[in-house]
């Protein structure tokens, strides 16, 4: 058909419902366990199978994790085929760097129109939660770039090995060889899971054995453990502004020993004094900072000492 002339309705339609079918051809292939799904640890395979990653503008990890966690829109986790669909078409809109709203638009606009959602969380838990998401999404973004590397490895070490045999036989293989890798971190991830199954049934039966020990017991240990750390992190703040004072005594001390300093002269002079002392308050802060970090590591290391649930493990 001459390129001057516009398609049908109906050649429209069929060249649409021909590329959904393309797209849900290799959708199905990363489908490894045949539930309708997929996840993050493959994305960026499927969309170079599907020709799109190395057109895309965006870097593709960044855009593998803010595409997953707009478009999952149940939280589930994984994308099925009518989520997995605006993704792709996201993909398309990247590539022809055609403008759209940032990632999480959507959902914070739907967000910011009631004070409370109709679970009873504020605002603040909905941002804070989908912060942690996105964290998350990065994070299983740079691994699926690095399956996605792994798998273009084992492509190319299987097409060289293989030279002069037949091209179909080839690409069996791969397949092969890419669900067995799929597979068995599937398998590891399900044992994951069960050891994760069993720590959290050991740490019921070890609760169970506390006796006397009652929840409220251990959170009176939590909290004194927790008056201690605000303890040491006051009396760091006490030290700092003493600190200070004795610096500030110094630095009146110092100006009036200038003596015939004109006043220009005075001023330089000043803004060096204060700007040691700006300096020194910086390195303090740092200090401080890098000590309450220590504190939080053995807090935290001391609670597990102890037993303690965390707010996650007794809900």
């Amino acid at each position: 058909m001459p390129a001057s002339q516009p398609l049908s309705y109906m050649e429209a339609i069929r060249i649409a419902e021909e590329r959904e079918a393309n797209v849900k051809q290799v959708f199905d292939k990363y489908d490894l366990d045949k539930s309708g799904t997929v996840d993050m640890e493959e994305m960026l395979s499927l969309l170079q199978d599907l020709g799109l990653l190395n057109r895309l503008k965006t870097d593709r990890e960044k855009f593998a994790a803010e595409m997953f966690v707009e478009y999952d829109a149940n939280d589930d986790g994984v994308l099925d085929f009518e989520e997995f669909k605006k993704l792709y078409n996201a993909a398309i809109d990247d590539s022809l760097e055609r403008k759209r709203p940032n990632a999480g638009t959507r959902r914070a606009a739907a967000a910011s129109s009631l004070s409370r959602t109709a679970s009873g969380l504020d605002n603040g838990t909905i941002e804070a939660r989908k912060k942690i998401a996105m964290e998350k999404a990065k994070k299983k973004a740079e691994e699926a770039e690095r399956i996605r590397l792994a798998n273009a490895e084992m492509k190319a070490r299987i097409l060289a090995q293989g030279k002069g045999r037949d091209p179909k036989s080839l690409d069996e293989e791969i397949e092969r060889k890419r669900r067995e890798l799929g597979a068995a971190r599937a398998k590891a991830k399900a044992e994951e899971r069960e050891r994760l199954q069993r720590e959290n049934a050991a740490f019921a039966e070890k609760k169970k054995s506390i006796g006397a020990a009652t929840v409220n017991q251990l959170s009176e240990e939590e909290n004194a453990m927790r008056a201690e750390a605000a303890a040491a992190a006051a009396k760091a703040k006490a030290e700092e502004q003493a600190r200070l004072q004795r610096e500030n005594a110094d630095f009146a001390k110092r100006k009036q020993s200038i003596g015939a300093a004109t006043v220009n002269q005075l001023s330089d002079e000043e803004n060096r004094l204060r700007a040691e002392a700006a300096a020194a308050a910086a390195k303090a802060k740092a200090d401080k900072e890098e000590q309450l970090q220590r504190e939080n590591a053995d807090f935290a290391k001391r609670k597990q000492s102890i037993g303690a649930a965390t707010d996650h493990q007794l809900r």
